[in-house]
This record gives C-alpha cells, sequence and structure tokens, in this order.
C-alpha cells in the first residue's frame, strides 16, 4: 500500500461514517461509541487490575474513555481532524513499522479505548479481526434501580 491508497482507504472508512450517520436518522438508531462514564454511571467502581498485553477481538471494542465524538461505533473517523494521524498509522502500517498495544479498558464482555482509537479505526479499515491490547479490567456494582441503563444490546458486564 502506498501513500495514494492510504488515503483512499482513509476516504472510504470517512464515507462509511457519513453514511452510518444517515442510517442512523432513517432507523433513529444510535451510532457512536459507548462511553465510559454512561457505564460507569450510577454504579460503584471497584479498584481495577491490569491484566496485561493480549490480543482482543476488534468487535468486542465498543466504547471509547472520552473520545466518543471523533468516531463511530464501527471506529469510522467522523472528523477531517483525524485525517493526519489516521493516515500516519496507516502508512506504519503498511510499512510494518512497530506500534505500541493499544490501552483497552475491560467491562464485562465489552472493551473501551483508553488510547489507540486511530490504531484501532486503521485495523479494522484493513480487516484485522484482532488487535494487540494492555488490558486494565474494571468492576462495579450493578446499577441501582435510579440509574438510566444503557442499551442491554450494547452491554453486556458483569458485576460483583
Amino acid at each position: 500500500m502506498d501513500d495514494y491508497q492510504a488515503k483512499e482507504l482513509y476516504s472510504q472508512s470517512r464515507a462509511r461514517a457519513g453514511w452510518g450517520r444517515i442510517w442512523a436518522i432513517l432507523t433513529g438508531r444510535s451510532r457512536r461509541l459507548l462511553t465510559l462514564d454512561e457505564i460507569t454511571a450510577g454504579r460503584t467502581v471497584h479498584p481495577h487490575h491490569c491484566c496485561g498485553v493480549r490480543m482482543v477481538s476488534i468487535d468486542r471494542i465498543q466504547g471509547t474513555e472520552g473520545r466518543s465524538r471523533d468516531f463511530d461505533c464501527d471506529f469510522n473517523p467522523l472528523h477531517e481532524r483525524n485525517r493526519r494521524r489516521w493516515l500516519n498509522v496507516a502508512m506504519a502500517r503498511v510499512q510494518e513499522r512497530s506500534l505500541p498495544p493499544v490501552e483497552l479498558i475491560q467491562v464485562g464482555d465489552i472493551y473501551l479505548v483508553r488510547d489507540g482509537h486511530h490504531r484501532i479505526s486503521v485495523a479494522r479499515a484493513l480487516g484485522q479481526l484482532d488487535i494487540e491490547a494492555e488490558v486494565t479490567v474494571l468492576q462495579m456494582t450493578e446499577p441501582s434501580s435510579r440509574t438510566p441503563a444503557v442499551p442491554s444490546d450494547r452491554l453486556a458486564w458483569q458485576s460483583i
């Protein structure tokens, strides 16, 4: 892949984001990433622990610690401001340069991105199924009955 192909891949990813926005409007279904704040709202978060580096299925990465406005739920970039960084990551991947593992937070069966949004976006665009990640596990109590629930189809979490 050369510079032209990387730019084309980025354009395709941005186009998928655009079509996703239209689909969201037509269906009334959100296409945004879950946020850590949404998941932890009304719950008691217990001390977390690191599980080290492991391979994680990209399909299980469904949220973010704080960049929900930059990528959609499929990690397509939503804004042109992501272009330069995205292309740099894509070219590094093509040139087989070593990239650090992404940093993920595991909550039950899903993962949220702490660091590595662009690396995940490029990996998805390239059709990669798994990604190397440094994982931190978060455990929390079940929400109180007054807490608005995150849609169950978007979150399966374990309580302690």
